[in-house]
């Protein structure tokens, strides 16, 4: 996300700074009400694995819930390959 940040940062001044905002807003939404973003599609193994859109820009806030935390695994670019970023998370 920092890389992508700099990268919109370069493109205009003030614009990295707006998408960490809606990565914030977004992460910050997750817990209230963690259930209602769609699953990841394709992915069939447990824990379930959510997809929280951004506003704006072109990346998801991938995550799953346990009984006692919300894990956020990736920030995904919805433009690339769609399991890109799971060998990251060791649940493959």
């Amino acid at each position: 996300m920092l890389q992508a940040a700099r990268w919109y940062e370069d493109q205009s001044a003030g614009l990295g700074f707006r998408l960490f905002n809606k990565v914030y807003v977004a992460v910050d939404e997750i817990p209230s009400w963690p259930d209602t973003a769609p699953p990841v599609p394709g992915w069939d193994k447990q824990p379930t694995l959510r997809s929280k859109r951004l506003q704006t820009f072109p990346y998801r806030v991938i995550y799953y819930v346990t009984d006692t935390q919300i894990v956020v695994v990736a920030y995904a670019h919805t433009r690339r390959e769609a399991s890109y970023w799971q060998h990251r998370i060791g649940l493959t």
